[in-house]
């Protein structure tokens, strides 16, 4: 049972203020307020209590934890059901004022009870859920079709939901030749076929601290024998940084015209895939170019193996969701904002770069000899001859 959160009921306002949730949520009956209004109690803040109650799916994840902080940092309640163990979700319960963040466990999108449960008391629905890679118990089918084609039924039929939006991929095509970015596509036209009015976010590659982008791109350059790159790496990207698209969902929800919609998050930058790997080896201070240009034929003899391997093994360590057959499908066509699309600026947000600033600060970390090395040249003074000689610093 989830706390009440009434227009007028000043017995249920005091309670959820105390953080008293399950007092709160026997002195009142659930009064939905519009998700538009303005109206808010409170100071301000993640200490002011706003209309919206969203249930966040996929909320502990890489996306999810960021939309969950940016509703609760304005007053939102959030709910977030998960299936993982209570120690990947309880970063979640900081995010929110007391009482803000209420965590769901053992969540199974394939039962409909389970999602019933998650859902029966939000007016807001946010679905992060995606798969980057195939498993023995989850295909891309599962999870990007019938999962969003599930969620939409669910959420028409409790009758209480105002805003769904949805999570897709901004390289998400019905003909597209990676099954990843198919069945994204068709999920997508499942969702709105029965939600109407939800609205889809579909990301360009997301950068941030804990990114499947960027880090596993490290990964490549700096533990693994060589990086393959697939063809001439002339294909183009159109990334952007985590803290956009979790205010991408804020500013939808502001927007009553954003309904029905399909915007596309793409960075203010396009980059080639080989620019992704000299601007990774340049910040990472790296000499030596490890990469290696294949045919899109031979990546694919290269990875299928694994991929068959992980569809009958429980998971595997060190499995990168960018070394997969179909992945290299995805880096042979461009993955950019279509000319005319909604986007950004139509939801007044203007995005950071992520090729300087905080969105690359990250990949300092894995930096040839520390964080600070790349800047040697105001400390070098400091530094030992014999230290300086062996990493070519000159003063």
């Amino acid at each position: 049972m989830l706390p009440a959160l009434g227009r007028n009921g000043a017995p249920a306002l005091l309670a959820r203020l105390s953080g008293l949730r399950w007092a709160a949520a026997a002195s009142a009956t659930r009064e939905y307020g519009s998700v538009e209004t303005n109206l808010k109690f409170g100071p301000g803040g993640r200490s002011s209590v706003s209309p919206i109650v969203a249930t966040v799916f996929g909320s502990n994840g890489f996306i999810g934890s960021y939309v969950v902080n940016e509703l609760a940092k304005r007053g939102s309640q959030v709910v977030c059901p998960f299936r993982s163990t209570e120690n990947e979700a309880m970063h979640l319960k900081q995010m929110g004022d007391l009482g803000q963040i209420v965590l769901l466990p053992e969540l199974d999108i394939r039962d409909d009870d389970s999602v019933k449960a998650a859902i029966k008391r939000s007016n807001v629905i946010v679905n992060c859920v995606g798969m980057r890679l195939e498993t023995m118990n989850w295909t891309f089918k599962e999870v990007h079709v019938d999962w969003p084609k599930k969620l939409a039924k669910l959420a028409k039929e409790a009758g209480h939901v105002e805003r769904l939006i949805h999570f897709s991929d901004m390289g998400a095509d019905l003909n597209h030749t990676s099954v990843r970015m198919r069945t994204k596509a068709e999920g997508d036209k499942a969702l709105m076929e029965t939600f109407p009015d939800a609205t889809i976010l579909r990301p360009g590659d997301v950068v941030g601290i804990e990114d499947y982008f960027y880090n596993h791109l490290i990964y490549q350059l700096t533990l693994t024998v060589f990086a393959p790159v697939v063809e001439t790496g002339s294909a183009k990207l159109q990334p952007t940084y985590v803290p956009d698209v979790a205010d991408a969902v804020v500013q939808a929800l502001r927007k009553p015209e954003s309904m029905g919609k399909t915007y596309y998050l793409g960075g203010p930058e396009q980059l080639r895939i080989r620019e992704v790997y000299d601007l990774l080896l340049k910040t990472l201070r790296i000499t030596r170019d490890d990469t290696v240009h294949l045919p899109a034929w031979a990546v694919k003899a290269m990875y299928k193996p694994m991929d068959a391997l992980r569809r009958s093994l429980p998971g595997l360590p060190m499995t990168s969701p960018l070394a997969t057959a179909d992945y290299v499908e995805e880096c042979l066509r461009d993955k950019v904002v279509p000319p005319g699309a909604l986007g950004y600026a139509d939801l007044d947000i203007n995005p950071a770069k992520v090729t300087d600033g905080m969105a690359i600060e990250p990949v300092r970390h894995s930096r040839v000899g520390g964080y600070r090395w790349g800047d040697m040249a105001t400390v070098a003074k400091d530094v030992p001859e014999s230290v300086r000689k062996y990493y070519n610093i000159k003063q």
